[in-house]
C-alpha cells in the first residue's frame, strides 16, 4: 500500500494540474472579442481548388495556386484592386502549392508538389525560368531576410531543402519530422523553425550548417500547419488545425506560453503590418477569425458562401485581405474596418 505522504503528495500534485488547466480555459474564455469586422468587396471564380495566395511585394499582384489542376490552369496572376485575371501559366503535369515572392518582387517561387520542384518564375512575363529539384513533395516555401536562401518543406520523407536562389543550387536537406509544413525564418536569419505536421513538433534548425539544434514536442494530435515568427524573434505562432487553436511559442524554450482559441480546422495565418493583429483562415467552419495580439481575445467572422477557406494574404497597410476557398473555387477580397 502506498505511504499515506506520497499518496497525499500525488493527490495535491493531481489537483495543481487540474486548477492550471481550469484556469486556463477560464483565462480563455474570458478573453474578449475585438471588436473588428471583415467585409466582403469581391469575389472572382479560381480553378480547382486554390491553395495559397500570396501579394507582391509592391501590392499590385496576387498570385493563387491551384492545387487541383494538374496539366493546365495551375497557377494565376490577378490585379490586387480589381481582381482581373492577368495571366495564367499552365503546366504539362503538375500539383502546385505555395509561392512566396522574392523581396525585390523580381522572381516568384512556387512549389511544385508532384514532381519534386520549385519553379522560379519571372512575374512580368510568367515564363518559368528555372525548375530546381528538392525532395519529394514540397509544400511551404520561405525566404531568410534577404532572399539569398529558399526553403522547402518537403512533406514524404520528412525533409526540409534548402536552395540558393541565386543559382538555383541545392544547397542540402534536413531531416526534421513527419510531413513537416509550416516554416518560419528568425528576424536574424540565423535559424528556420519547421513545424511538423504528421509528428506535432517543431524542429530549430542552423542555417548556416543547416544541422537540427533543437526539438519539442507540441500537443498530441495538434497536426500543426502554418507558422508566423514576430518582428522581435521571441514568438512563434502556430495554427493546430487538430486542435481549434493557435499555440504561442517561446523560441527561448520552444514551449507553448499561450493560446489563442479560433474557428474550427485553422490553416493559413498571416499578421497584419505592424504586428499588432493575426488572422486566420478557418477551414472547416468558413470563417475567418480575427485576433487581437494584445489581449489574444478572437472574433471568428463567418464568410457568406465560401467553402473551406485556405490561403490568406494581407495588403501593406492591413486594410484588405484576400482568402481563398478551396472548394467553392474562389478569391475572395475583404475589407478589414473597425466599428464606430
Amino acid at each position: 500500500m502506498m505511504p499515506r505522504p506520497l499518496r497525499s503528495l500525488r493527490l495535491w500534485a493531481a489537483l495543481a494540474v487540474v486548477v492550471a488547466f481550469t484556469s486556463a480555459v477560464v483565462a480563455d474564455q474570458d478573453r474578449p472579442a475585438p471588436a473588428r469586422r471583415l467585409r466582403v468587396l469581391a469575389r472572382v471564380p479560381t480553378a480547382s481548388q486554390p491553395k495559397g495566395v500570396t501579394v507582391s511585394p509592391d501590392g499590385k499582384t496576387l498570385l493563387v495556386t491551384n492545387f487541383g489542376r494538374r496539366t493546365n490552369k495551375n497557377i494565376y496572376f490577378y490585379d490586387a484592386e480589381t481582381l482581373e485575371l492577368q495571366a495564367q501559366i499552365d503546366l504539362e503535369s503538375a500539383n502546385v502549392v505555395e509561392s512566396v515572392w522574392a523581396p525585390d518582387g523580381n522572381t516568384v517561387y512556387v512549389s511544385d508538389f508532384r514532381n519534386g520542384e520549385v519553379l522560379f518564375i519571372d512575374p512580368a512575363t510568367h515564363e518559368i525560368r528555372q525548375k530546381v529539384a528538392v525532395d519529394s513533395e514540397p509544400k511551404v516555401l520561405v525566404l531568410n531576410p534577404d532572399g539569398s536562401k529558399l526553403f522547402a518543406s518537403c512533406w514524404a520523407h520528412g525533409k526540409v531543402s534548402a536552395v540558393d536562389t541565386a543559382t538555383g543550387e541545392l544547397l542540402g536537406n534536413v531531416s526534421v519530422g513527419t510531413q513537416p509544413r509550416g516554416m518560419a525564418v528568425s528576424p536574424d536569419g540565423t535559424k528556420l523553425y519547421v513545424g511538423n505536421h504528421g509528428s506535432h513538433d517543431i524542429h530549430e534548425i542552423d542555417i548556416a550548417t543547416l544541422t537540427v539544434l533543437r526539438h519539442a514536442d507540441l500537443i498530441d494530435r495538434s497536426f500543426p500547419r502554418h507558422m508566423l515568427i514576430n518582428r522581435a524573434g521571441d514568438r512563434l505562432y502556430v495554427s493546430s488545425i487538430g486542435k481549434r487553436a493557435i499555440y504561442v511559442v517561446s523560441t527561448e524554450s520552444l514551449e507553448i506560453v499561450d493560446v489563442i482559441r479560433v474557428g474550427e480546422c485553422p490553416k493559413s495565418i498571416v499578421f497584419s503590418p505592424d504586428q499588432n493583429w493575426l488572422y486566420a483562415a478557418d477551414y472547416c467552419s468558413h470563417e475567418v477569425s480575427v485576433v487581437d495580439l494584445g489581449t489574444l481575445g478572437s472574433r471568428q467572422v463567418p464568410i457568406a458562401d465560401i467553402k473551406q477557406p485556405s490561403g490568406l494574404a494581407i495588403n501593406a497597410d492591413g486594410t484588405r485581405l484576400w482568402v481563398t476557398g478551396w472548394s467553392s473555387a474562389e478569391l475572395v477580397a475583404l475589407e478589414i474596418y473597425d466599428p464606430e
